[in-house]
């Protein structure tokens, strides 16, 4: 493979991979590393450069990633990173049915990205210290003079109300 032709698999594949991993439970720094071992991988095992942009070749980087996210659990062993392989195949099928039916999920995070921005300002910082602070219930709940159980139902309450926005935004209202 030519130095050209994994540019454009990087390109093409990149921002995939990344959801992915992320979806079977990589944390982003793991995730960030991943991709680059998955690629690494793809240059040498040579892949075709004319498949860059299909299907089998987004599947083919996917099993690469989700091999290389297995290695990183068993090196790890932590009880956050245990995956079962029966897990995998079905987050395999889940990612292949509804985030890539038709296209490269992209649709899936703008939709999200337009629901978040009409939350109020106080359910933004929440969700944010919570996923990207990655504080803990406790502490939201200090911070924002809740209590932990008021937190625990405002996450839950804010993720179903993103999940039906998102299903609304793309068509997917039986979804």
């Amino acid at each position: 493979m030519e130095r050209k032709e994994l540019e454009t698999l990087v390109g093409v594949h990149q921002a995939e991979i990344y959801r992915y991993l992320r979806y079977l439970g990589a944390p982003r720094p793991a995730a960030e590393d991943l991709i680059q071992e998955t690629f690494l991988a793809a240059y040498a095992a040579s892949a075709p450069a004319a498949s860059a942009g299909t299907p089998a070749c987004g599947a083919w980087l996917r099993g690469i990633a989700r091999n290389k996210f297995l290695m990183f659990c068993r090196h790890e062993r932590s009880e956050r990173s245990h995956v079962q392989s029966a897990g995998l195949e079905r987050a395999e099928a889940v990612w292949a049915s509804e985030f890539l039916r038709e296209g490269d999920g992209f649709d899936y995070l703008e939709a999200l990205r337009g629901c978040f921005s009409r939350l109020g300002n106080r359910h933004q910082t929440i969700l944010r210290e919570f996923y990207e602070g990655r504080k803990s219930r406790e502490q939201l709940a200090a911070d924002f003079e809740l209590s932990d159980d008021g937190v625990k139902s405002m996450l839950r309450r804010l993720r179903e109300a993103l999940g039906s926005c998102v299903r609304k935004s793309l068509g997917l209202e039986g979804a």
